[in-house]
């Protein structure tokens, strides 16, 4: 009874943060109106065509495969007679954040980024209980056995970290080394919320994406601006425009929030390992400069998991295997050649 009546109390709580936090971004929507009336700032340009970093093929190849009744688009590079190596995106993104990583480790493996269900080019299931985090737990794994792999090494940012670590407490038998970018565990994150009035402030927005199609409006308006600021440091003009391309359709935005609102109640399917389950190595790789999760989380997760190290990745903000690619490949390389 007692856990029950502290999961509502935190509901509630969630609930009234939701509607704190998106009254502000209504106000600035009114004070956007009045002040640009005839903009559209609400209206997103019309993009028949991809530019045309997407349109080359100098990352990999582009392919499909149908796993857990969903379909999902990758592009893999290397010759697949090597080790698999499964590079897994977070929000907001696709493929393409990882093309860096897909030239540089296609020398000694079989580098494969993935489109999560719900972004990109992969199918998008409707309702929210499509996007619970067992069901992309479930995605990987299946998308490793249908590829032929028994094992493989796991690298994920951001949700595909929240969702990485999960797949490393159910399925570490699979694992022959992992690396997790700048998000910790869904529990881990939880308690630094609770405990860490830095965390705390830094998760503003995953109350606010809570709220229903208001998110969405926001992140349309000005032509989705909030990739001009979320990657001047990290990308040029064009391949900004190949994340506006992706997010611009109709329906893209949608799915990718609905991880949020989906997974913002605990279950007692998620998995919370003691520290001597985990017999593989990781790596957890967080940004100096990262704007949305704190450096507590990484004592927390080496708690939670025995084999792992923790590194600050100088100079670099949340993006980090996009805003510092030379730096993170060569953490990444130094970690993954050690016997």
């Amino acid at each position: 009874m007692a856990s029950c009546a502290v999961a509502t109390l935190q509901l509630v709580i969630s609930w009234m943060l939701c509607l704190y936090y998106s009254a502000q971004i209504v106000l600035l929507i009114v004070f956007e109106f009045f002040t640009k009336p005839h903009s559209k700032f609400w209206v997103t340009k019309k993009r028949p065509y991809p530019p045309q970093c997407l349109q080359k093929h100098d990352y990999g190849t582009s392919k499909y495969i149908t796993v857990n009744g969903v379909k999902l688009h990758y592009v893999e590079n290397g010759d697949s007679s090597k080790p698999l190596m499964l590079l897994v995106h977070g929000f907001p993104e696709f493929w393409f954040s990882w093309r860096h990583q897909l030239n540089e480790f296609a020398k000694d493996y079989w580098v494969i980024a993935v489109d999560m269900r719900g972004y990109g080019d992969s199918d998008k299931p409707e309702g929210l209980e499509a996007y619970r985090i067992e069901n992309m737990v479930q995605d990987i794994r299946e998308l490793v056995i249908t590829l032929g792999r028994k094992k493989f090494t796991l690298v994920a940012h951001d949700w595909g970290a929240v969702i990485g670590w999960e797949f490393v407490a159910r399925h570490m038998d699979m694992l022959d080394k992992y690396i997790m970018m700048d998000a910790p565990s869904k529990q881990v994150i939880r308690k630094a919320i609770i405990s860490s009035r830095t965390q705390f402030k830094m998760s503003w927005y995953t109350f606010f994406f809570q709220m229903p199609k208001l998110p969405e409006f926001f992140v349309r308006m000005n032509d989705i601006a909030m990739f001009d600021k979320v990657f001047r440091h990290h990308c040029n003009a064009e391949e900004v425009e190949a994340y506006k391309y992706t997010f611009a359709k109709k329906g893209a935005l949608t799915p990718p929030i609905n991880y949020y609102r989906a997974n913002r109640a605990p279950r007692s399917s998620s998995v919370c390992p003691p520290a001597d389950v985990s017999s593989v190595p990781g790596l957890y790789l967080l940004g100096e400069l990262d704007m949305y999760i704190s450096k507590e989380t990484g004592s927390m997760m080496q708690k939670q998991f025995e084999k792992l190290e923790f590194r600050i990745v100088p100079g670099a903000d949340h993006f980090l295997q996009q805003h510092k690619p030379v730096l993170v490949n060569q953490l990444m390389r130094e970690f993954l050649e050690k016997k």
